[in-house]
């Protein structure tokens, strides 16, 4: 039997229906109005593209993608797809003649070695006050605190320890990522799977949850919900007066 390593791992990772047409309904929630032009970084094989344009017809999405099958498979939804990764994208060649309005980082910024300066190259894309919607995994939550705890720390297909996730966030640290880089947060939202967490629990008192492996003390309702959010999605704008580099 193959390993993780060998079918996740490489210059090509075969396309999956499962992994890449995963469309984000939960995402599309947090458009209540028609979004203008978007750009769907790591779109895969376009199925949030899609569910965007089909809830606000009109709408015009651009995807980046950096795996040639699923970039083929979302030029069939979206209205034009770049493949390449984010480093690679020229923003002069790639989107000529677009103004972008909207941003989505869906499941991207943990898989980059340096999502830091890809956040700064990517403002310079982008007009002052541009919405930028992005998820990221909760290395945080309390299945991957209790394995830890528990002497584990494996890699999966997919999900918070996805193998091919490179960098890992809490709630905090997500925040300040977006932030050091020139944007401003209006808000980061848990998305919380409780049914995927509760098997864990052994016995949940106020203020505390033991696991098999781990006692956890909580001091606020915040802190739960952290412990139980699978994800965050950030919702921020780029700032007109970005942070300058230091000399």
């Amino acid at each position: 039997m193959a390993q993780l390593w060998e079918t996740h791992l490489g210059a090509h990772v075969p396309f999956d229906r499962t992994y890449h047409m995963n469309a984000r309904t939960e995402i599309a929630s947090f458009l209540a109005e028609p979004p203008g032009t978007v750009l769907d970084v790591g779109c895969g094989g376009g199925a949030t593209g899609k569910l965007v344009k089909e809830k606000f017809p009109g709408t015009r999405v651009i995807g980046i993608e950096v795996n040639e099958d699923a970039a083929a498979h979302a030029r069939t939804h979206l209205d034009r797809v770049v493949c390449a990764a984010i480093d690679d994208v020229d923003p002069a060649r790639d989107l000529a003649g677009e103004r972008i309005d909207a941003v989505l980082l869906l499941d991207v910024l943990e898989h980059l070695y340096d999502p830091w300066r890809a956040l700064t190259r990517m403002r310079g894309w982008l007009a002052p006050a541009t919405r930028v919607l992005a998820s990221v995994p909760n290395v945080r939550n309390l299945a991957t605190l209790s394995e830890l705890a528990g002497g584990r720390f494996d890699y999966e297909a997919n999900g918070v320890l996805d193998i091919t996730h490179v960098r890992f966030f809490t709630r905090a640290t997500l925040g300040e990522l977006f932030t050091q880089t020139g944007y401003d947060v209006l808000r980061v939202d848990p998305l919380t799977q409780p049914a995927a967490i509760d098997r864990l629990v052994v016995d949940r008192k106020p203020g505390r949850i033991d696991t098999r492996h781990v006692s956890i003390r909580y001091r606020s309702f915040e802190d739960l919900e952290e412990l139980y959010a699978l994800q965050f999605v950030v919702d921020a704008r780029v700032r007109a007066d970005p942070p300058r580099a230091s000399p």
